[in-house]
């Protein structure tokens, strides 16, 4: 199997598995345990921690670490959410956010706060004019991913940073699709949420970040670990193995980006002048290694279930709505019909990914093409 579905996860680094193992075996202990073995542990724990925050240009005690980055999302935003209440009830996202933000939006919403969905132009894209018109001086909050996992689009979260810095409003993003392979201004974010799956790192971790300037309010009341952002002990190993893998593929990074936007290029010129074939999100602000597609008068589905039999793993958007019949959340903002939203195949490239998979693909699509009549 060729496997091209790097966006819903990647598979652990040889050194994330080694450092995990290691980890596991020689420093076990509960972080909080107080006995030498307990300090031992910390150690690591903070030697992890370090290895992330300086990456991302923030300090230690400013990162947090989570079961996913789906909690993370749910742990920030509701975290700043109830602490800042009293200055304003009004949030802002967007309809094309991921699942995770979708579910804690519904939460706040039925804890009182009120949720406005901010307009994107054609390819989801949030510009500064359209994110002003909807901003109140009963706003507080506003969360707009990074990068849309469904369609590939980046957001300039530069600009949109600078516009709420000036109007005193938090921001907060969902970074895990861009987290260790594209820059991420957090000088300019309130907080972030990030997942280890995403690079290359084990599942089951993720992180927030937070900070330290802006009040927030735990969840979990009482709790002592991660300084009161998350209950449960701290799995160290995974976590060791999650700081691992990105300080392993942070030097290689830029190189890799560069290969990855090349094996994009070749399918798109593949299929220039094909008149079934639609490419969705910014054709140039978007993630280097993602493809999202569709042909016409084709469910997505079908397609996908036909590259999988041909040897080919890729997806139909994203993979927390798997068994979701529902169409797509982003694909609709966009002003897509629902048979167009369902149309929608995403195609990720990744580290171990390579040239000859790439032209064995855009074979296969071509040969569906001609298989599978559509419109």
């Amino acid at each position: 199997m060729i496997y091209l579905d790097y966006s819903a996860t990647t598979p652990m680094s040889s050194y994330a598995l080694e450092t995990y193992n290691q980890v596991a075996t020689d420093f076990f202990a509960n972080s909080r345990s107080l006995h030498r073995e307990g300090l031992e542990s910390d150690d690591v724990l903070s030697l992890s921690r370090r290895t992330i925050a300086e990456l991302l240009s923030v300090r230690q005690n400013e990162i947090y670490f989570t079961g996913s980055g789906s909690e993370a999302t749910f742990l920030a935003l509701s975290g700043l959410a109830f602490a800042n209440q009293h200055k304003g009830k009004t949030i802002i996202t967007t309809a094309g956010e991921h699942h995770s933000v979708h579910q804690t939006m519904s939460y706040l919403k039925d804890h009182g706060f009120h949720i406005i969905h901010v307009p994107v132009n054609e390819y989801g894209q949030v510009s500064t004019d359209s994110l002003r018109s909807v901003l109140s001086e009963d706003t507080i909050l506003v969360s707009i991913a990074h990068a849309n996992s469904e369609i590939g689009t980046v957001q300039d979260l530069v600009s949109l940073g600078e516009l709420l810095q000036e109007n005193g409003i938090l921001f907060h993003s969902d970074c895990v699709q861009t987290f260790g392979k594209l820059p991420i201004p957090t000088h300019l974010l309130t907080s972030a949420s990030f997942s280890a799956h995403k690079c290359y790192g084990p599942k089951g971790v993720g992180a927030a970040y937070l900070n330290s300037d802006t009040h927030w309010e735990p969840f979990f009341q009482g709790t002592t670990h991660e300084f009161g952002f998350r209950a449960g002990t701290v799995d160290v190993p995974a976590i060791a193995a999650f700081a691992a893998a990105i300080d392993e593929y942070s030097p290689l990074v830029a190189e890799d980006m560069k290969r990855l936007t090349h094996y994009r290029q070749l399918v798109l010129d593949a299929f220039q002048g094909e008149n079934r074939i639609y490419f969705e999100g910014h054709p140039t602000n978007r993630l280097p290694f993602h493809i999202s597609m569709r042909m016409k008068g084709i469910e997505g589905q079908l397609v996908m279930l036909e590259c999988s039999r041909k040897g080919f793993a890729i997806s139909t958007g994203s993979a927390c709505r798997v068994g979701d019949s529902h169409p797509s959340n982003t694909m609709m903002s966009l002003g897509r019909s629902i048979e167009e939203a369902h149309e929608l195949v995403r195609i990720t490239f990744g580290r171990w990914t390579t040239e000859e998979e790439v032209y064995k693909l855009i074979n296969n699509l071509k040969q569906l093409l001609i298989e599978i009549k559509g419109v």
